[in-house]
């Protein structure tokens, strides 16, 4: 298995957002990937903060990999190379581990990670482009991600983006003594959308919320608590909104310059952008007593929250490093499996004393003493 990875460890946004995957685009990479490797299996995961591509195959190369990205994001390959962190084999696979866990997020222990993978699994599952190293690999990370959750405390203490949101919009409405403060949510019914919104309920904030829906998509829940009207109503709400969220998978803007202009009012305003590729135009952040915030905004602060979990880290670290070599084992065996039954042929007859002989000539001392430690001293064969 082989993984490239552009994340924000090693790329700014506006790179990472070159790199960001539609579905379609998923689709169009999948299948030029298979002209170049026919028996290619591969998972795509995009996310705010990442984009990573897993691939499982006889002869897979980077360099396919690599050009088929350059095509994508008209990017030259040395450019790619700058921004991106290659993995193979077993570094492929506690790669996977570490970012379903929440252990390489930028907020460390994050739960949207865990149900952005799973999701993303899922989706490549039903659509046949898994096999066996990375179905061991996700699943198995996806159980280690739930016994960190569940045997930790990194993620009882966890900050996440609604959180960081919820409070840029308290202090905005403090700062500037907004009365009546008004919050437009656009992808309400997305994971970070609903989030928000619980968020900023909980706190009891006296705030108006309005929530954005497709004709199309999911429902938004908490209708008695909120106004819900359809997505192309959006730029008719700017006047009244104070603040502008927006978290989608739209590949396109959900506000554009010249539109945000024409609707908005004199008032100060903050627009939060949590979405990859931008939901936002940047440009936005030029008009006057507007100002745009994005995820790489958070740094700071999510840089000091993380300080404090280093015992928590430590202790997912331990788990995660058993569960890592359990799955190794088993993509070791599964690899090997036609070499085993070949010798099984060739050695049924063979006593385990002629077994351990031979093993003995071919292992080193180390390797060879851990072998022999491996039968049980009690006489019931090797454990």
């Amino acid at each position: 298995m082989k993984c490239i990875s552009i994340s924000f460890k090693t790329a700014p946004e506006e790179i990472r957002n070159k790199f960001a995957f539609t579905n379609s685009e998923k689709q169009d990479f999948l299948s030029q990937l298979s002209e170049f490797i026919t028996d290619a299996k591969c998972i795509i995961l995009t996310t705010c903060n990442r984009t990573e591509i897993y691939v499982e195959a006889e002869n897979c190369k980077f360099d396919v990999l690599e050009n088929l990205l350059s095509k994508k994001v008209n990017l030259s390959i040395t450019e790619i190379r700058k921004y991106a962190r290659y993995y193979e084999k077993q570094s492929a696979i506690e790669h996977i581990f570490k970012v379903t866990c929440g252990l390489d997020s930028m907020i460390l222990g994050e739960n949207e990670i865990l149900s952005q993978v799973r999701q993303t699994y899922l989706d490549s599952l039903q659509e046949k482009r898994t096999g066996y190293e990375l179905n061991t690999s996700f699943l198995s990370a996806l159980s280690c991600a739930k016994k960190i959750k569940t045997q930790t405390e990194i993620s009882k203490t966890a900050i996440s983006y609604a959180t960081l949101a919820c409070s840029e919009i308290k202090n905005f409405i403090q700062e500037n003594n907004v009365s009546a403060p008004c919050v437009l949510i656009i992808g309400a019914s997305g994971k970070i959308g609903s989030s928000i919104i619980k968020n900023i309920l909980s706190k009891n904030l006296n705030i108006k919320i309005i929530a954005t829906q497709r004709a199309h998509g999911n429902a938004v829940n908490f209708t008695d608590k909120i106004s819900v009207i359809d997505y192309s109503q959006r730029f008719d709400c700017l006047k009244n909104a104070d603040v502008v969220i927006s978290a989608t998978n739209s590949p396109h803007y959900t506000l554009n310059y010249k539109d945000t202009l024409l609707n908005k009012s004199s008032k100060k305003m903050l627009f939060i952008d949590l979405a990859a590729p931008y939901d936002i135009d940047r440009e936005i952040s030029k008009i006057e007593n507007c100002r745009l915030i994005t995820i790489d905004y958070f740094k700071e602060i999510v840089k000091n929250n993380n300080s404090k979990k280093e015992k928590a880290v430590c202790d997912a670290h331990n788990i995660l490093n058993q569960e890592l070599q359990k799955t190794y084992k088993n993509v070791i065996y599964h690899n090997a499996l036609d070499k085993i039954k070949a010798e099984d042929l060739k050695h049924r007859d063979f006593s385990l004393e002629k077994i351990l002989l031979k093993l003995k000539n071919k292992l080193d001392a180390e390797s060879f003493e851990n072998v022999v430690d491996s039968i049980d001293k009690e006489g019931n064969g090797i454990i």
